[in-house]
C-alpha cells in the first residue's frame, strides 16, 4: 500500500499497517511502517564477529508501530533541502580522493545514491526542516529502532542466509570489493528490501543514529527510545559502508564517531512516530 499525504496530513490508525509506504510531501523521503513488537537487541558471545559492545543482549519492546525512511535520505532529497534553505555544508575528510567538498563526495553521485558527507548536526538540521515543512514529528532514528529495522524479525547476524566463515553478502549488500557490482556507493534500491520493506540496512553507507556512545548495553533503554546519556561527544553509527569488510554489516554491529565527523561513507535515515503517546527523543 502506498499513501501520499499532501500538506502533511496525518494517517489514520487504520493506515498504520506494517509495510505501508507513504510520503508527506513530493520531495520528502518515502517512509515505511514498522510493526509494534519486541526483539532481542545485541548479539551473543557465540555469534561470529561478536564484539563486547553488543552485550548484554536485552529485550526491547515497541508498543506502537512507527515509520522510518525505507531508503537512506538520498542526494536528491538532500539537495531539495539545501536549495530551499540555502544551507552550505563544510568540507570534511582530508584523505586524497576521499575529501568531502561542500557536502559532496569525490566519486560520481547520482540522485538516488545516499546523501553523504553530513555530520550529526547536519542530519538534525535536515530533520528539523522536514518536521517544519510537513508539520509532522520527524526525528532521528534511535539505535534500537535501527537494529529492529535491520533484523526484520531475524535473530542471526543477517536477515538472510550467510556463510559465517566468509560473510559473503555481495548478492545482498554493497561492501568492500567489486563482487557486488559497485565501486562506490550504490543507488538506494540496488538490492532487495528485507521482510520489513527496508532497504540497505547492511553496507553501502553507515548511518547516524540519535544515541550517545555507551560502551555496552548496561542500563540501555528497553522501550526503543534513543539513549541520550553517556559520551555525547560521540554518537552511534550503524550499518557499515561500501569500503569495509562484511562482518561489520551484521545486524548487531555498532560503531561511533565524533558528532562533527564527515565522510563519503556516512549518511542517515529519518524516523516518525505514529502515535501521539509514543515516546519522544529523550533529552536527559
Amino acid at each position: 500500500m502506498f499513501l501520499y499525504f499532501v500538506g502533511g496530513a496525518n494517517a489514520s490508525e487504520t493506515e498504520y499497517l506494517a509495510g505501508t509506504v507513504f510520503k508527506d510531501c513530493e520531495r520528502c523521503p518515502e517512509m515505511v511502517v514498522l510493526p509494534a513488537g519486541e526483539f532481542i537487541m545485541g548479539s551473543s558471545g557465540v555469534e561470529a564477529g561478536h564484539q563486547p559492545d553488543e552485550s548484554p543482549q536485552h529485550k526491547v519492546t515497541f508498543e506502537h508501530p512507527f515509520a522510518i525512511s525505507r531508503f537512506y535520505v538520498t542526494a536528491a532529497e538532500w539537495d531539495a533541502y539545501a536549495q530551499e534553505t540555502n544551507i552550505k555544508l563544510k568540507d570534511g575528510d582530508t584523505r586524497p580522493g576521499r575529501e568531502c567538498l561542500a557536502g559532496k563526495p569525490r566519486y560520481p553521485q547520482g540522485p538516488r545514491q545516499p546523501a553523504v558527507c553530513v555530520d550529526y548536526n547536519d542530519t538534525k538540521g535536515y530533520i528539523d526542516w522536514l518536521a517544519r515543512k510537513t508539520g509532522q514529528p520527524y526525528r532521528m532514528i534511535s539505535e534500537a529502532e535501527r537494529e529492529y529495522a535491520a533484523r526484520a524479525g531475524s535473530t542471526g547476524p543477517f536477515p538472510y542466509p550467510v556463510d559465517e566463515t566468509t560473510f559473503n553478502i555481495s548478492r545482498h549488500a554493497n561492501t568492500i570489493g567489486s563482487a557486488d557490482g559497485f565501486e562506490f556507493t550504490s543507488p538506494v534500491d540496488s538490492f532487495p528490501p528485507n521482510a520489513f520493506g527496508v532497504y540497505d540496512t547492511h553496507g553501502n553507507v553507515w548511518e547516524w543514529v540519535a544515541d550517545c556512545l555507551n560502551q555496552d548495553y548496561q542500563g540501555a533503554p528497553t522501550d526503543g527510545s534513543a539513549w541520550m546519556q553517556g559520551d555525547c561527544i560521540r554518537h552511534i553509527i550503524r550499518g557499515n559502508d561500501w569500503i569495509s569488510i562484511p562482518v561489520f554489516s551484521r545486524s548487531a554491529n555498532r560503531n561511533s564517531r565524533p558528532s562533527e565527523a564527515r565522510g563519503d561513507w556516512i549518511g542517515f535515515r529519518v524516523a516518525k512516530p505514529l502515535s501521539t503517546t509514543q515516546y519522544a527523543e529523550k533529552k536527559e
